[in-house]
């Protein structure tokens, strides 16, 4: 496993990268998803726990969504799981997942790697 800053982690399940992120998805943070991805930008199945994040910013949710359509561009496959009410308010505030087709969100992290198995 590897660390990112203080709140993300990068693991390998077979040929599924997992970013996982905890307690604060906001300025600082969004820099450290950005470097995260970028150590596993040729992974073709990437599945993002957002379960442990508590605080949220429009910033940190942009980076993401700025992650998940270049991944896409590049024919990568995303899904989301554990999703906490504040990244849920404003996924639906930024209409996140009308931006990148096909985006699923799961209840937990074993539905999303089930979904790309």
């Amino acid at each position: 496993m590897q660390e990112f800053g203080e709140n993300i982690t990068v693991d390998q399940r077979d040929a599924i990268s997992i970013i996982s992120i905890s307690n604060n998805l906001g300025y600082e943070t969004a820099d450290d998803l950005r470097e995260a991805y970028n150590q596993i930008e040729t992974a073709k199945k990437i599945v993002i726990d957002l379960g442990q994040v508590t605080i949220t910013t429009s910033r940190g949710m942009a980076t993401l969504l700025s992650v998940i359509i270049e991944g896409e561009e590049k024919d990568q496959e995303f899904c989301l799981c554990n999703v906490s009410e504040p990244c849920m308010v404003i996924i639906d505030a930024m209409n996140i997942l009308e931006y990148v087709e096909g985006l699923e969100i799961f209840d937990n992290l074993e539905e999303g790697i089930k979904h790309f198995s």
